[in-house]
């Protein structure tokens, strides 16, 4: 068990009067526990009481898995001939859970939680927003393998580079960047690779179409590095660029800057945000950038700080986030620069140092 950390979620606990935390299987469980079974249909979690003890509660065929990870009494189990509300309430009677307000964490499965709030007397909170701001500041240790996995990523991407030309298909290009994550010890976490007006959809997932002769490329790739996330996006073009890709192009990259610049310490996220913004908003592309600016990372890709225009949240030393503007123009093309940013002595510093400048392959 995480004891830093645990320790500062019992102290949130009290702090939000609720009774205990539910971390069924998920990044965050794997953060606290160090350990995050496969999940299924079937209910299982993690219970971490605001008294400090905890227990597990889980199908037969996990408790195998939690054999020395776990003292052997701290673990619950319930049977596929039995409905599990009926193996968990007498748990939570012994738990002294009955009548008490319990935090769900972000992968906990409404039906699940459906069927026990029908069953017994337990009221369940979204917990997502503490578990969170526990991670919030980074160790040392943990700033170190972020600034490992951005150098190992840097290194992904620039290789990547080499390898595009036209006749590929957006599938094999982000199938080279997964076997470039595994040459440089790194597990993927995703290789988003869209191509002309796909670079138009900022979460695209297909990955058939084929590079033409002149193409836009939207790169945005991530991996992990002993469990610490990276996550950059780079826009290439293959061939040539047209004035008005190029515009785009030198619009987001002085919005990147700029977001970037206004990353200092004591500054609210949203004024991140809107340092970015502005600026493509007065070169008239603020209708194309329909995203926020930037996300918190670490041990997600995708956690808190939120650099958004309604985040009020004050940047702190040993923050980590994204800064990736962007504009995505329907039917036409995308542009997106992505660089994480660490808050260290009271400024943001990018960890990410492939180029910036404009690309033609």
């Amino acid at each position: 068990m995480n004891e830093t950390y645990l320790g500062k979620l019992i102290k949130l606990l009290g702090e939000n009067d609720l009774d205990a935390m539910l971390l069924v299987p998920s990044e965050e469980l794997k953060f606290m526990a160090g350990f995050s079974p496969q999940l299924c249909e079937r209910f299982q979690g993690l219970f971490i009481k605001k008294d400090g003890g905890y227990f597990y509660f889980c199908n037969m065929l996990t408790r195998d898995e939690l054999e020395g990870l776990l003292p052997d009494d701290r673990v619950y189990t319930w049977s596929d001939i039995d409905m599990f509300t009926d193996a968990l309430q007498p748990v939570l009677e012994k738990e002294g859970l009955i009548g008490k307000r319990i935090g769900v964490n972000s992968t906990a499965r409404a039906f699940n939680i459906l069927d026990i709030m029908r069953e017994m007397d337990v009221s369940f909170i979204n917990g997502k927003s503490m578990l969170e701001d526990i991670r919030l500041i980074k160790t040392q240790d943990e700033i170190n393998d972020m600034k490992e996995a951005a150098r190992l990523t840097d290194m992904v991407m620039e290789e990547i580079f080499g390898f595009i030309r036209p006749g590929l298909t957006e599938g094999e290009i982000s199938d080279e960047v997964k076997k470039c994550f595994g040459r440089h010890g790194m597990v993927t976490e995703f290789a988003i690779v869209a191509s002309g007006p796909n670079c138009a959809l900022p979460h695209y997932s297909g990955n058939d179409r084929v590079i033409e002769n002149t193409d836009v490329v939207l790169l945005d790739i991530g991996g992990k590095y002993n469990g610490l996330c990276s996550d950059m996006t780079r826009t290439v073009f293959v061939g040539g660029v047209t004035e008005k890709e190029a515009i785009a192009y030198s619009t987001v990259l002085e919005a990147t800057l700029k977001g970037i610049e206004a990353v200092k310490k004591g500054v609210m996220a949203k004024e991140i945000d809107a340092a970015a913004r502005n600026v493509v908003i007065e070169n008239g592309f603020g209708n194309y950038f329909t995203t926020r600016v930037g996300h918190g990372i670490g041990y997600s890709v995708h956690e808190a700080p939120y650099i958004n225009g309604n985040n009020e949240l004050r940047i702190e030393d040993g923050m980590a986030f994204s800064i990736e503007p962007g504009i995505y123009i329907k039917n036409q093309f995308g542009i997106r620069i992505e660089d994480i940013v660490l808050v260290e002595n009271g400024v943001g510093v990018s960890l990410n140092s492939v180029t910036k400048e404009l690309i033609v392959l």
